[in-house]
């Protein structure tokens, strides 16, 4: 089964290639690239394509026969969701090295180990947690603070960003504007 306006042989190069990237023991984004670039779709979309073609492939492997596609060999990690205790850990030692000085980047990667897969890993649910689940990040920042423990705010940063760009647009405004836009702010709050 060939998904929307992909052609037979669009979808037979898009395997071929990442056959043949996967032999080589290299990563298959370059021949996501390529035939986006052939095909004038994103690189996420062609990705996206992949991976839900090779998975009807698995489930129903005479259509790639069919089709003459060599079967993919999608080797997928199984998911592996976070335990409550393990969200909080992380996020706790995120905030307590952002509280030393410490980047989220370097913070995860010491939390991986080297471990590119693990990093991402953490990267993302961490993400997620911010963005989601503000109500546990705040608990955990409570609880670092009343143990006496360093911790970064990382909603705080974002204020400060804004304030920033708010005080760069207005002392670019000419004195009449930036009076009206003044103007306009008290009458807001």
């Amino acid at each position: 089964m060939v998904a929307n306006n992909w052609t037979v042989e669009q979808t037979k190069e898009l395997f071929g290639l990442c056959a043949a990237a996967r032999s080589k023991g290299e990563s298959l984004s370059a021949a996501f690239v390529a035939v986006a670039d052939k095909t004038g779709r994103s690189v996420n979309s062609v990705r996206n394509y992949y991976y839900a073609q090779a998975k009807t492939f698995e489930l129903v492997p005479e259509v790639a026969r069919k089709l003459g596609i060599a079967a993919a060999d999608v080797k997928r990690e199984r998911f592996v969701p976070f335990e409550t205790d393990e969200i909080r850990s992380l996020v706790e030692h995120i905030l307590i090295e952002k509280g030393r000085g410490v980047s989220v980047r370097k913070a995860i990667e010491q939390l991986a180990d080297g471990d590119g897969k693990k990093a991402l890993r953490y990267q993302n649910k961490y993400r997620s947690v911010l963005r989601s689940h503000r109500d546990l990040v705040e608990s955990v920042m409570k609880d670092l603070k009343n143990r006496h423990m360093p911790c970064g705010d990382p909603y705080a940063k974002h204020s400060a960003d804004n304030f920033a760009r708010l005080t760069e647009y207005i002392a670019a405004l000419d004195e009449s504007r930036a009076s009206k836009f003044l103007d306009l702010l008290e009458k807001l709050t």
